[in-house]
């Protein structure tokens, strides 16, 4: 009879010893599962981005009119041009 309730005493401390170092591991788990997503996502924004910045490389190799705007937008003219620029 002692060695029942002793067995089933040292199950159950085994148990609770599995569960009390377990429950902790879980939790960094589920942790590192959400760092980990959020890394992919990030890693996924600036692979758009890196793919953005290509196309755009890309163009600047043969698209004039693009060229064009770019400069326009950074207020670049061609030699001898009369350009007025109206400030806010």
């Amino acid at each position: 009879m002692i060695f029942r309730y002793g067995s089933i005493a040292m199950a159950l401390a085994i148990l609770g010893t599995g569960v009390f170092f377990l429950v902790p591991t879980y939790r960094r788990s589920q942790d590192l599962k959400a760092q980990e997503a959020k890394c992919a996502e990030s890693i996924e924004r600036v692979n758009r981005e890196i793919s953005a910045l290509r196309e755009k490389q890309r163009r600047f190799h043969g698209d004039n009119e693009f060229i064009e705007s770019i400069a326009r937008q950074n207020n670049r003219v061609y030699p001898g041009e009369l350009v007025f620029i109206f400030e806010d």
